[in-house]
């Protein structure tokens, strides 16, 4: 963002108004595209390759990721040899442009035939070699399919292998008794992703919300390709279900939009912490925008009062151009803060606009903050806000099952006597990794329970693997008050806390054989996932000119036979700074460190916490035999780290990731009267109790989200805000300190006589 400045100083009569005004200024706020990418709000678009945001052209029509796993109720894999052919059909409507496409299947291979096995995939007859698998991901098979090969309407995908029985492949699918847990028989969009992600009300009405009807999409053959059968999938020719066969197709989607941060009409880009009261004049909207025929950019804009972009004081979006050169005057405006948004369009999935910039201009005009001296800032940190475009959706901390955890595992023993967040998050991360020793929970895997888990391990003698620590750790801490939620890297289940002292996500590891955090040796900061993630590239030097190669059959970034051992023969390695705390050498040492940042090559999460309130939906089975095939994940992808063709929902946004939380972001305005500062906090904070202030050092005490400071003269002010969330945990506070060099009036002494 960037903000200019022209000054045009005159005053006026001081009774006039309250306060003289003391000048005008002309300021233009200018933003890029990305930097509203970055900081505000965007969906269904990505970054531009050519500069600017533009739409997103990842588009995966699947049916069966709400119950694709490995189940407990029953078959789930369909034995692939000769003879026996299987079916997937997929509606593309009118116009199949796309720039690539992909078929995206789940396959394992059985049997003892060494090396690959050959199998073949048809689209619409046209027969496609299948690949070999991929080192890192063997399961899952993208074939690259020709464009051409595609038509309007109905497609078919044939999956067909003609090695003897017994030594071919099983494909996975989808049984219809599971789609309620995994989000139901919905798809949004042609996927079941955004409602996987809680993210749709199944209950609307919207057009882009289809019911899966389990089985008609899903055909199979015995005799190869004489007959067909459909819907009754497995061995038994006997399961309601669809097969994991997906289509991915490189086109842009037809709507998307990126919308700024809140802009302060009042304030410049010096980072002012302190105001003076304005009045707004001669306000000014352009945009610049790349758009080609079948495109187009709608321009919206909505004001507020309050400037809380999570608040209700916001008015509607107003339309106020189209095209790729809006100008339009808006004259005062109706409100102190503006928000931007840009809507892009396409009615050609080969064609995007492309939004580049949007500037803001105004007039001015400044009123005097003291009559009777200046407001000094002498310093102060007001909190910087990144907001997730997706809804995110938080653990009630007094619900019961946390209640009852608290007194099975003695919660409040285990953090008695420590003195910040940081240390009572380790003493139970240490403490969960040693309630059991580590074991798959291939029988009756427990629901995302931790309590659920605990009984499991008092009746079976372990609670399960990487994710039922997880899930333990995980709901502990919401039990104290804390914000944690559930990661998933490279094979394994993690978790980032929000650490309120540090003011920033950290991922830490409760796993029985990690039991540990890493930090970076040089600043000693603990590192959150995506922080660690860039140390995997660097280390293994991935980067925009060498990304990752998700299909590559070599090893990469370790062996497959010992994973921690990430050190392929003649592979380069560039050490990174980065060390590991952990309060056990059980597994590793200093010399052999837990492979934390050694997972990290790829990341996403669930956006949600909330598993007791609301159990579903959820992967049928987390991890255990199946490699991940649900879809209601956000996905990290970036220049270096490549989309994964099997899922939908993709960022590369930190604020989706890492939205700040339990902060305060305030504005600070000269008051009504001398001496007044007008305050106004903000938050973003799960399970909100109430805000809290601290003046001049006198003690905290709770706080509308607006007063008044009254500023004492001569002296140095100081103010601080904080959050407190309904366990009692407090937010790190923001702070303003201010100088009011005060001036007496001038009273003449009395002559004597």
């Amino acid at each position: 963002m960037h903000v200019s400045i022209i000054f045009s100083w005159f005053v006026l009569a001081v009774g006039a108004i309250p306060y003289p005004v003391i000048g005008q200024q002309e300021l233009v706020t200018a933003q890029s595209a990305v930097e509203a990418y970055d900081a505000g709000w965007a969906r269904g678009v990505k970054r531009s390759p050519l500069g600017g945001v533009c739409l997103d052209d990842h588009v995966l029509l699947e049916n069966d990721a709400a119950g694709a796993g490995w189940s407990q109720r029953g078959e789930f894999m369909e034995p692939l040899h000769r003879g026996v052919l299987v079916k997937k059909l997929f509606e593309l409507g009118d116009d199949v442009s796309c720039f690539r496409a992909h078929a995206v299947l789940f396959m394992r291979k059985v049997g003892s035939s060494p090396g690959h096995v050959p199998y073949w995939v048809a689209v619409n007859g046209e027969r496609l070699a299948g690949p070999q698998p991929s080192w890192h991901e063997p399961a899952w098979r993208w074939i690259a399919v020709p464009p051409s090969v595609l038509r309007p309407g109905g497609n078919e995908v044939v999956v067909g292998c003609d090695a003897p029985e017994g030594e071919g492949y099983e494909l996975l699918f989808a049984r219809e008794d599971e789609y309620a847990g995994g989000g139901g028989k919905f798809t949004y969009g042609g996927n079941t992703a955004l409602v996987g992600a809680g993210q749709v009300d199944t209950s609307s009405s919207d057009p882009l919300l289809r019911r899966i009807a389990v089985g008609s999409t899903s055909w199979k053959s015995v005799d190869g390709g004489k007959t067909w059968t459909g819907g009754l999938l497995g061995a038994g020719d006997s399961t309601a279900g669809e097969y994991t066969v997906r289509l991915n197709m490189e086109r842009y989607v037809p709507g998307g939009h990126v919308s700024s941060p809140v802009i302060d009409l009042w304030a410049g880009d010096d980072g002012a912490l302190l105001v003076p009261r304005s009045r707004i004049g001669d306000l000014r909207f352009s945009g610049e925008a790349f758009v080609p025929g079948g495109t187009d950019v709608v321009w919206s804009i909505r004001f507020s009062s309050d400037g809380d972009p999570l608040g209700s004081g916001w008015g509607a979006w107003r339309e106020v151009g189209r095209g790729g050169s809006p100008s339009v005057d808006l004259g005062s405006g109706e409100g102190r803060y503006l928000q931007w948004r840009a809507d892009l369009r396409t009615s050609n999935p080969l064609l995007t606009p492309v939004v580049r910039r949007v500037s803001v201009g105004r007039k001015v005009q400044r009123e005097s903050g003291s009559i009777s001296g200046d407001y000094h800032v002498v310093g102060g940190s007001n909190a910087r806000m990144l907001y997730p475009a997706y809804r995110i959706g938080y653990e009630d901390p007094g619900h019961p099952e946390l209640r009852r955890l608290v007194s099975r595992l003695g919660l409040d023993s285990v953090v008695a006597g420590a003195r910040g967040d940081f240390e009572r998050i380790n003493r139970v991360r240490h403490f969960v990794s040693g309630l059991w020793p580590y074991e798959l929970p291939a029988k009756e895997y427990p629901e995302w329970n931790a309590n659920s888990v605990l009984d499991r391990r008092d009746r079976l003698g372990a609670g399960g693997m990487c994710m039922q620590y997880t899930m333990v750790f995980m709901q502990a801490l919401q039990a104290l008050g804390y914000t944690v939620r559930h990661t998933n890297v490279f094979a394994h289940e993690t978790t980032e806390v929000y650490v309120d002292e540090l003011g920033k996500w950290v991922q830490v590891d409760p796993e029985s054989t990690f039991n540990s955090y890493q930090y970076h040796t040089e600043t000693g900061e603990p590192l959150n996932t995506l922080e660690q993630h860039g140390f995997f590239l660097k280390e293994l030097g991935f980067s925009a000119e060498r990304p990752i190669d998700w299909t590559s059959p070599v090893p990469w970034a370790w062996t497959a036979i010992t994973p921690w051992v990430y050190r392929v023969k003649g592979l380069e390695h560039f050490p990174q700074p980065l060390g590991f705390s952990s309060f056990t050498a059980k597994d590793y040492t200093s010399d052999n460190p837990p492979p934390q940042h050694a997972l990290t090559g790829f990341l996403r999460f669930i956006p949600r916490n909330d598993f007791l309130s609301r159990p579903m939906p959820r992967p049928v089975n987390h991890g255990l035999f199946i490699e991940w095939p649900w879809n209601g994940y956000i996905n990290w992808y970036d220049a270096a780290t490549p989309r994964k063709l099997q899922y939908a929902l993709h960022s590369d946004r930190e604020a989706d990731f890492y939205p700040t939380l339990n902060r305060v972001r305030y504005s600070a305005t000269h008051g009504e009267r001398d001496g007044e500062v007008t305050v106004r906090m903000a938050t973003n904070t799960p399970n909100f109790e109430r805000y809290e202030i601290n003046v001049d050092g006198q003690g905290w005490t709770a706080s509308a989200a607006e007063f008044t400071w009254r500023l004492r003269p001569s002296a140095l002010n100081t103010l601080e805000m904080r959050v407190v969330n309904a366990s009692g945990i407090h937010g790190y506070p923001s702070d303003l300190r201010v100088l009011w060099h005060y001036r007496e009036p001038h009273r003449p002494l009395k002559e004597k006589h």
